[in-house]
């Protein structure tokens, strides 16, 4: 199990290090997002609003402060791994929104969330496989 909590960079133990006034930050920068969301919606509709619910929305303020705690590496390596999340997102929208029609929503759930892993996971191997290839290893 420590090899994949390595690989995958989550550490529990970090948890407790979490300031009140960092949650206040993230917590603030997710009802922004969330609010612009929904004013983007009631502008254009709720298939633009929900497309802007994909970003995440505590993301500024996470990597701000993963930048001033752990360096700009690790927050770019946060970024990469959201970005790779968002396409995964994008990606189960379109899934859900072509299988309901013709499954059952269980069905098309799991559906949406295989493609969600699958696209994520292929997004990051590739990455991955690039920095390799152009010699920038880890």
């Amino acid at each position: 199990m420590t090899g994949v909590r390595d690989w995958m960079g989550a550490s529990p133990k970090k948890l407790k290090d979490i300031r009140a006034g960092e949650l206040a930050q993230r917590f603030a920068f997710g009802a922004a997002v969330s609010l612009a969301a929904g004013i983007v919606g009631l502008l254009a509709g709720p298939r633009a609003g929900g497309l802007f619910l994909a970003f995440p929305a505590i993301l500024p303020a996470a990597l701000t402060i993963i930048e001033k705690k752990e360096g700009r590496r690790q927050a770019v390596q946060d970024e990469r791994g959201s970005l790779f999340g968002a396409i995964g997102l994008v990606v189960f929208a379109v899934v859900c929104d072509v299988a309901i029609l013709h499954l059952r929503v269980a069905v098309t759930v799991l559906l949406a969330l295989l493609a969600w892993a699958v696209s994520s996971l292929v997004c990051y191997l590739a990455s991955e496989a690039l920095r390799v290839r152009s010699g920038r290893g880890r």
